[in-house]
């Protein structure tokens, strides 16, 4: 379990031979805090590190301090300072010290930035330089198959996704390493969820598709709960909501709304909260609770700005006109849906979009 993992780079640090080395292992116990969340207790580690190691050390070991800060940073939902961060790490790491492995590292990591930030060609473009990079380590190269598994999740080509995926899990199994399953576990079944949501959309979505969905987001959770300091599964829980709806299991799908949106937005998933309020409200619909349904697709409806994205756009507007329908308001009510239909048209360029650049020389690389 993550406490394992803890417990064995105890040891490390512990049997160091050196002080290079043991501050080597205390950069890896940081990392491993901060992907559990502990980001202070990260920070803290590091600053340890730093003063344990005498002057003048190579720059390589200067170097890779600043990779764990950037981490730290992307942990701490720092976003635009962690991407800032880490793209002149992989820069000095290529142009001062020619240290390969760090090279890698840091672009795997910028790799999962940028597909969080939806920007295919970077992501893709450091992914495939991961990959073609012999010095690349295991855990680097698992997560360049990770980022772009998930870009082709985003693109809706969820065959490729899989496959991708599966690359992953090889990878991840060799890693022996709790945390980065539960990281896949939890891409993986985001990529279920993604699928059933657009399918449900499309209006194409099978009783097969929308169980394995559920059946995907329960493992993840699983998994995540029974590490002692497993990693958040508020989104995990949204989703599987989410899918509940689309069963129709209306009070389930509240029940889990009701235990998990009140801390879900102060952590971060703004966009997820946007969709998990326009769904509450359907349920409280659904369950007779008009005027509370009614309050919270406002209240989503009040989150949309031009920064939104396509989908979730599409998801509130279609929640909203379905809710406008049942009181008889249908002209506003049409013009919710000719809004969703729009967003969803705008959604499936992108992904056409997105597809294309993914199709892209595989050899291109960023040098």
């Amino acid at each position: 379990m993550s406490q394992r993992l803890l417990l064995a780079n105890q040891r490390l640090v512990d049997a160091a031979g050196d002080a290079v080395e043991r501050a080597r292992h205390l950069q890896d116990r940081a990392v491993l805090l901060a992907r559990l969340g502990r980001v202070d207790a990260a920070r803290e580690e590091l600053q340890r590190a730093r003063d344990a190691l005498p002057t003048g050390m190579a720059a390589a070991v200067d170097l890779r301090f600043d990779y764990v800060t950037a981490i730290c940073l992307y942990f701490g939902k720092r976003f635009d300072e962690a991407r800032t961060a880490m793209l002149d790490v992989a820069a000095r790491a290529r142009r001062d010290v020619a240290d390969g492995a760090l090279v890698a590292e840091s672009e795997s990591a910028l790799a999962l930035f940028m597909q969080r930030e939806c920007d295919v060609r970077g992501a893709a473009r450091y992914a495939r330089s991961v990959l073609g990079n012999a010095a690349a380590t295991v855990e680097s190269r698992y997560r360049a198959f990770l980022a772009l598994a998930s870009l082709h999740q985003d693109a809706y080509d969820y065959e490729e996704a899989a496959r991708l995926y599966a690359e992953a899990e090889g990878l991840v199994r060799q890693l022996d390493d709790d945390i980065a399953m539960a990281s896949w576990l939890h891409r993986s079944a985001l990529t279920c969820a993604a699928h059933a949501r657009q399918a449900a959309a499309l209006d194409e979505l099978d009783a097969r598709t929308l169980a394995g969905a559920v059946d995907a987001l329960k493992t993840s959770i699983a998994f995540a709960a029974s590490l002692p300091d497993g990693p958040d599964t508020a989104l995990d829980q949204l989703l599987l909501a989410e899918m509940y709806v689309l069963q129709r299991r209306y009070a389930d799908a509240l029940a889990l709304y009701d235990a998990w949106l009140p801390g879900a937005d102060a952590d971060g998933f703004r966009l997820e909260v946007t969709v998990a309020l326009a769904d509450r409200g359907r349920c409280c619909l659904e369950l007779g609770r008009a005027e509370e349904g009614h309050a919270q697709l406002q209240a989503a409806l009040a989150r949309l700005d031009e920064s939104t994205p396509s989908d979730i756009r599409a998801i509130v507007h279609a929640d909203m006109a379905d809710a406008l329908r049942r009181r008889g308001e249908t002209g506003t009510a049409d013009q919710h849906q000719l809004l969703a239909g729009m967003a969803w048209d705008t959604y499936a360029h992108e992904q056409r979009e997105a597809r294309r650049l993914l199709a892209a020389d595989p050899a291109e690389t960023l040098h």
